[in-house]
C-alpha cells in the first residue's frame, strides 16, 4: 500500500513540473507581441495550453519509465 502513495505523489509532482515547465516556455514565446492588442484572455488561453502539453508530456515520461521498470525487473 505504500508504494501506491509513493508512485502517486511522485506522479502528482511529475505532472506539476512539466506543466509548470511547459507554462515557462510558453511564456518566453511573448505572445503578446504577435498581437497589435492582445485579447484579454490570452493568460487563460496559455495555461490551458500548458496543462494540456504538459499532462501529455509528463503521461509519457511516466509511462515511458513505467515500461523501463516492468522490462528491467524482467531481465532479473
Amino acid at each position: 500500500m505504500e508504494y501506491q502513495g509513493t508512485s502517486s505523489l511522485i506522479n502528482l509532482l511529475v505532472q506539476v513540473g512539466f506543466i509548470f515547465i511547459t507554462l515557462w516556455g510558453l511564456k518566453t514565446l511573448n505572445l503578446e507581441r504577435a498581437f497589435r492588442r492582445p485579447p484579454q484572455s490570452l493568460p487563460l488561453v496559455l495555461v490551458l495550453v500548458a496543462v494540456a502539453v504538459g499532462s501529455g508530456c509528463a503521461n509519457f515520461f511516466i509511462g515511458f519509465f513505467t515500461v523501463l521498470r516492468g522490462a528491467l525487473g524482467m531481465l532479473n
